[in-house]
């Protein structure tokens, strides 16, 4: 018998042997298992991952729009649940049935879990900085199992019927801030999202670290692509009603602390660092989001790319 657990993840130019490696996780354990590839492969590069139900090839549609496709792909095909993984994750076996039980011990404690999460740990702890979680203290601990204000989406098993009332993924966020604002949106309409501490994933964040010691502060390496979407997709959300206040007046003066630091740490990028961060705030507070200019601050340049 078919599980009705599903995996679905997205790829960005993955290594094959790796993404391999991920559909065997799913499949070995019994999953169907969805593959959205937000870039080109060749036909033999297809037939390695003959294991899994290819969604997308060549064109990059964004998280937002791979994980909606997915959802509605396992929806159709009478999945309950859905764990969404990246190429930068290595989950362990079993890690979706051990998140489905966290899902059930929840509930009978009388809670609305829309989504729970692996504890995403650094693939290596001096060169990646790990995922922080922030914890919602208005809701109580259950075991391992803990009360976030967001879950990041690799190694996330989401409820599908919590999905189709919450609503789809934002898809114009395209890249960033994608799950932060459907847990937001999640507990706006009475749903929770949890972290099982119990169940650790390596998870591999940005292309290094950026310490700040006198401040005990750690920020992900990233392109200044990202730190564009980054700021962009939070700006935005300071426009949605459903988007707590503690949080908006938390990420204002902390994307401000993140921009100094990003400039200073970004010795021969500091122009293209300072554009992206400021043309990020201007788009973001003015809503204008999907794939939007970002490449132009990867390279000096004003062409449309598929960078993600």
């Amino acid at each position: 018998m078919a599980s009705d657990i599903h995996i679905g993840i997205v790829a960005y130019h993955p290594d094959l042997a790796s993404l391999a490696d991920l559909i065997a996780f799913g499949t070995q354990d019994g999953h169907r298992v969805w593959l959205f590839i937000n870039s080109p492969l060749g036909r033999s590069d297809l037939s390695a991952l003959k294991d899994a139900t290819v969604l997308n090839r060549g064109q990059n549609h964004g998280l937002g729009t791979a994980y909606n496709c997915i959802a509605e792909a396992a929806s159709y095909d009478r999945a309950k649940t859905l764990l969404l993984l990246d190429q930068d994750s290595i989950p362990p076996p079993g890690m979706a049935k051990q998140l489905r039980q966290t899902f059930a011990m929840l509930r009978s404690f009388d809670e609305r879990p829309a989504v729970v999460g692996a504890h995403a740990i650094s693939t290596n702890l001096e060169q990646h900085k790990p995922p922080r979680i922030f914890h919602n203290k208005a809701v109580s601990r259950h075991a391992s199992a803990w009360p976030a204000e967001f879950v990041i989406s690799s190694g996330s098993l989401i409820d599908l019927a919590a999905y189709r009332e919450i609503g789809p993924f934002r898809e114009d966020f395209f890249i960033d801030a994608i799950d932060l604002e459907w847990c937001f949106r999640a507990q706006s309409v009475g749903y929770t999202c949890w972290i099982d501490d119990a169940v650790e994933m390596p998870h591999q964040l940005g292309q290094g670290v950026i310490r700040l010691p006198i401040l005990d502060m750690r920020l992900a390496r990233q392109e200044p692509s990202r730190l564009y979407t980054y700021a962009r997709n939070q700006m935005a959300m300071l426009r949605l009603q459903h988007v707590p206040w503690r949080w908006k007046r938390r990420i204002i003066p902390y994307l401000m602390l993140q921009s100094v630091v990003y400039i200073a740490a970004s010795a021969g990028k500091r122009r293209n660092v300072l554009r992206a961060f400021k043309a990020g705030i201007s788009d973001g507070l003015h809503l204008r989001l999907g794939p939007g200019q970002r490449e132009s601050f990867d390279l000096d340049s004003r062409r449309n790319s598929d960078i993600v």
